[in-house]
């Protein structure tokens, strides 16, 4: 193909609106994660390629490393017509970020299509054997009605969301959301669950950095005892009409009461109302972390397997190298 990648060099909203047009639902695609992520000491590099009136675009997190290394991670992938793309990306996304040594990864979020691993696999992409991100989701349709929202709902989820509704103290949204206050209930959490291999804690900083890079697209509620004290709260990221799971956190009290049902039900309603149509509850593994996956399971969610992860390097020798590097140090 004779058009070149190039880079976007429009601002934060021109992109986000690109992304709308290009049908793309990922929030780690958005502004807002490009943001966030700054503060952990990523940057970002924006890529599009044009062919007469078909698009093609992707936002990386770059680190660098010495000898001229940068590694380019990308979650949510390509926004777009995959058809634009051919073997040229990789050299390409090489030259435009001045590097002497290429690792690029990206994490397709979208249903797996065997077409699509294919024309993956032409372009000169590898699948990845040790993926960072989880191989399937579930996605949860939302409704402003409760009624509607437990429809689907297996018999034991609603049973237990009933009797979430034994507390006297209703959830409520939670605009000023302490960063502390949420990172020592992750603590606790933490400490209670005890899951091999799953991390479960987000600091301050992290949950402070989220507030401040999303501003009002996070949605938080919050459902306390009667003492005020809180027993469980979860958040979502918003994109477009898509909701993304972001903070789940429950005490061993708040697990008694079964407040994490009812913190979900409304987080769900609250979405509803700001013109959402999907939960995306976040990924899942029915082996190694069954309570989790039973949970989600039970809302009746529709489970979804991804296109998964991808990966090429430039020049093509490093990349099993660096991609095991990449995967061990994620574990």
């Amino acid at each position: 193909m004779s058009a070149n990648w190039n880079i976007f060099e429009g601002d934060d909203r021109a992109w986000d609106e690109l992304l709308n047009d290009l049908g793309q639902i990922c929030v780690y695609q958005s502004s807002n994660w490009a943001r966030h992520k700054s503060s952990a000491g990523w940057t970002h590099v924006r890529v599009i390629k044009t062919i007469n009136n078909s698009q093609l675009a992707i936002q990386f997190l770059v680190r660098r490393a010495p000898f001229g290394i940068a590694m380019a991670w990308a979650p949510g992938g390509f926004s777009g017509d995959l058809r634009i793309l051919d073997t040229s990306f990789s050299s390409s996304l090489k030259t435009l970020l001045s590097a002497r040594f290429l690792y690029v990864r990206f994490g397709m979020m979208i249903d797996f299509s065997e077409d699509k691993a294919v024309l993956l696999s032409e372009s000169g992409f590898t699948k990845s054997k040790n993926p960072i991100g989880a191989k399937q989701s579930m996605v949860l349709s939302v409704q402003t009605d409760e009624e509607k929202m437990l429809s689907s709902a297996s018999s034991n989820w609603k049973r237990n969301y009933k009797r979430s509704l034994r507390s006297a103290v209703a959830p409520y949204v939670w605009n000023d959301a302490s960063p502390d206050q949420l990172e020592s209930a992750y603590r606790i959490m933490d400490e209670y669950k005890k899951v091999d291999g799953v991390k479960l804690q987000m600091t301050a900083a992290d949950i402070e950095s989220i507030q401040k890079s999303f501003g009002g697209d996070l949605i938080l509620i919050r459902m306390d005892d009667e003492s005020g004290k809180l027993l469980s709260a979860r958040g979502a990221l918003i994109q477009n009409s898509t909701a993304w799971d972001f903070i789940a956190v429950t005490t061993p009290e708040g697990r008694k009461t079964y407040s994490s049902h009812r913190t979900l039900v409304s987080l769900a309603q609250e979405c509803a109302r700001r013109g959402c149509t999907a939960f995306e509850l976040g990924g899942i593994d029915p082996e190694n972390n069954k309570g989790v996956f039973d949970f989600k399971n039970g809302t009746g969610a529709q489970i979804t397997t991804y296109l998964g992860e991808w990966e090429a390097a430039h020049p093509s020798w490093i990349r099993r190298v660096v991609s095991r590097i990449v995967s061990a140090k994620a574990q």
